[in-house]
């Protein structure tokens, strides 16, 4: 037991006093008065909720009593059609002539037989037959004037004795009618031997049906429904003389209850969709007991809880913000705390704490931006050391060419060599910026091949493909023209054969990409890696380092145009080729361009 105290107060050190205050209010208080209710207001939800289904399922109950009843005295009359002989043996006799048939059918109407059979319920009797002498009028018509109807060729397909359609007739035969339907439908078979078939139709009072619905006054929504059709319903802005709606364009409830029953073969859905207020009207009768309980249970006691949230709480709220705020690196000193207890104390003690706070952050702050112009100033002139190792490498070779070519042929074509030079040694001297786009990078290794040319005359042939909208991408200078030259220098220079050498920009898949491929002697499997190693982790400290420098330049130069997301991958076969390819992300290049842009709007 001592531990489990000693535990707790450990847990209870550790929260703040806010959520002390709140805890003694939530367990003592909160949770007994909220049990309490919880069970009351439960009570009360139940009942309305028993209630509400009680209600719903009677009102469906009795829709269905209703519907049935109606059906039943339809069935009821077809029965006494049914078993009636003289309408059977008028259906089947074969008249002479229309003059002949208009008589036996006064006749017919002039047996008291018939009248009792029809009934006098407000229904309308048709009855059809193939028998060929049959003229279409009164209750009897032909066969043949139905055959198009819906509800017949699904009474046809049925191969049922009676059945029930719910359907919309807009034709004219029941234009002066209601035009939704309500029919019975039943076969006058009774004789099986009869020469001709016979059809019963038993127009019910549409109208008379859904007004009896709709004047029951029922307190929620109810829909009768041949599957998605809504047939009846109590509302009063039902329109009869419309097609049927569907249930899935009326607003559907929680709540609804649903009940299937069978209707003389039709498959019928009642849904009794309960009003939206229906169930807040039930516990607004309850709402004084349930008034009371939160204002005995929760107001009152909260309201007591208020002086000492004030006097004590708020005060440390305000401290607690004013810790966790943060204003340019300063902290901001406690206002309007007035008192002489312990939270005025500590408040007074922390605005001391952040004068000395204050004072300490501006004197790094400005170490910090002190030691970041340094580094600043030392990456310039490292790039410009860069620079500087780029001349003397570059333009050795270069006049090396004009030299030889000098030497061993006195030709006119040297003032050409001489003008190509000064084209590269101008790009190179302005050093204004060290990014051109790829199409001035492009000409620089143009001029360079053509000196390359006069050099190696038929021994060489090179290739130059510019995707079109790569040429506005900018690169850092002389960083293409580095590799072209890398691969005459050392590829083409040591072989006698004819030897090509082929550079292509191009994008692919968000990606810019560099190739220099050429034909000539390639590099050996030992050097390869070597030279693999320094591409990829090029650094000044190379550069420091004697030897060649001009590849190691230009990969040092792209890694710090990219921030380091260049890759270089490098593929040589003796004798063969080397090929040499850069990629680097579109998003660096479009990120330069930007840069470009905003300072040339400045």
């Amino acid at each position: 037991m001592k531990k489990i105290i000693e535990k707790l107060d450990v847990y209870l050190n550790n929260i703040k006093i806010k959520k002390k205050i709140f805890l003694l209010y939530f367990y003592c208080i909160m949770i007994p008065l909220v049990v309490t209710d919880t069970v009351i207001c439960g009570m009360f939800i139940h009942d309305e909720e028993e209630e509400r289904k009680t209600r719903l399922k009677n009102m469906v109950k009795s829709v269905e009593y209703m519907l049935s009843g109606d059906a039943d005295k339809a069935a009821a009359l077809s029965e006494n059609i049914y078993f009636n002989k003289y309408i059977n043996e008028f259906l089947n006799q074969e008249f002479s002539s229309g003059l002949d048939y208009y008589n036996q059918y006064q006749e017919l109407l002039k047996d008291s037989l018939f009248e009792s059979s029809l009934g006098t319920s407000n229904v309308v009797i048709t009855m059809y037959t193939d028998n060929p002498t049959v003229v279409n009028g009164g209750k009897f018509w032909k066969m043949e004037s139905i055959t198009n109807e819906s509800w017949y060729q699904e009474f046809t397909q049925s191969q049922q004795e009676m059945q029930m359609y719910f359907y919309y007739d807009n034709s004219q035969i029941t234009k002066f009618a209601s035009i939704r339907k309500v029919s019975f439908v039943r076969k006058l078979n009774r004789y099986k031997r009869d020469p001709y078939e016979k059809l019963l139709k038993i127009d019910l009072d549409y109208v008379g049906i859904n007004e009896n619905l709709v004047q029951s006054n029922y307190e929620d929504e109810v829909y009768v429904c041949d599957g998605e059709k809504i047939i009846f319903s109590n509302r009063y802005d039902m329109n009869t003389q419309q097609d049927f709606e569907k249930i899935t364009d009326v607003r559907r409830k929680e709540g609804e209850y649903v009940e299937e029953f069978s209707l003389f073969g039709q498959e019928l859905e009642i849904y009794a969709v309960p009003q939206e207020d229906s169930f807040f009207r039930g516990i607004y009768r309850h709402w004084p007991a349930i008034a009371l309980l939160i204002s005995l249970n929760i107001l009152i006691p909260y309201a007591m809880l208020r002086p000492l949230r004030r006097t004590f709480t708020d005060r440390l709220e305000i401290l607690n913000k004013t810790l966790s705020y943060r204003n340019q690196g300063k902290l901001e000193e406690i206002q309007g705390i007035q008192g002489t207890d312990e939270i005025a104390f500590l408040v007074r003690n922390y605005n001391s704490m952040v004068q000395e706070n204050n004072h300490l952050i501006e004197t790094v702050y400005k170490s910090r931006l002190k030691q970041q112009e340094i580094n600043i100033a030392r990456q310039k002139a490292e790039l410009l050391a860069l620079h500087g190792q780029i001349n003397p490498h570059f333009l050795f070779n270069v006049l090396e060419n004009i030299r030889m070519r000098s030497v061993l042929k006195q030709e006119y074509e040297t003032a050409e060599m001489i003008e190509q030079l000064s084209i590269m040694e101008r790009q190179y001297v302005e050093w204004g910026t060290d990014l051109l786009t790829i199409q001035e990078e492009s000409q620089f290794v143009e001029s360079y091949l053509k000196l390359q040319k006069y050099r190696f005359g038929s021994r060489l042939s090179y290739s130059i493909e510019i995707q079109q909208e790569c040429s506005g991408y900018k690169i850092p200078k002389l960083s293409l023209v580095t590799f072209v030259e890398n691969a005459c220098v050392h590829g083409i220079e040591d072989k006698a054969a004819h030897c090509w050498i082929f550079v292509k920009v191009f994008t692919k898949q968000e990606y810019l990409y560099m190739e220099i491929e050429d034909t000539g002697s390639g590099i050996s499997e030992a050097y390869l890696s070597t030279l693999r190693d320094r591409m990829e982790h090029a650094s000044i400290e190379m550069l420091k380092q004697s030897g060649r420098v001009g590849v190691v330049n230009a990969c040092l130069r792209l890694k710090m145009f990219t921030d380091g997301n260049v890759k270089f991958t490098l593929e040589s076969e003796e004798n063969v080729g080397t090929i040499v390819t850069i990629s680097v992300p579109v998003q660096f290049l479009n990120r330069e361009a930007e840069k470009d842009a905003k300072s040339s709007d400045c």
